[in-house]
C-alpha cells in the first residue's frame, strides 16, 4: 500500500498530518516575520539617528554663518586616529 493510498483510506490519518504541515510552516513563517520587524524597526532606527544627526549638523553651520563663526575643527574619526597613532610610533622607531 503506498503512501497516497493509505491518506486516501484513512481520513483522519490524512487531517492529522495536514495539520501537522500547516502548525509546522506556521511557525517557520512566523519566526521569519518577527525576524524580518526586528530587522526593519533597527534599520529605521538607524536612519532617524542619522537624520537626527544631519538635522543637528545643519542647524549648527546656520547657527555658525549667522554669527559669523567659522566651523569647529572636525574630531578624527577612529580610523584617522589609529592611523595617525601608527605613523607617530612608527617615526618614534625610525627616529631611534
Amino acid at each position: 500500500m503506498s503512501f497516497m493510498q493509505m491518506l486516501a483510506a484513512n481520513f483522519w490519518t490524512t487531517v492529522i498530518l495536514m495539520i501537522f504541515i500547516i502548525a509546522i510552516v506556521s511557525i517557520v513563517l512566523g519566526i521569519w516575520l518577527e525576524a524580518y520587524k526586528v530587522q526593519s524597526k533597527s534599520r529605521q532606527k538607524m536612519l532617524e539617528l542619522r537624520n537626527e544627526e544631519l538635522r543637528l549638523k545643519l542647524e549648527l553651520q546656520k547657527r555658525g554663518t549667522q554669527a559669523g563663526i567659522s566651523e569647529e575643527p572636525k574630531e578624527p574619526s577612529w580610523e584617522e586616529q589609529a592611523q595617525t597613532s601608527y605613523e607617530i610610533g612608527y617615526q618614534q622607531q625610525r627616529q631611534r
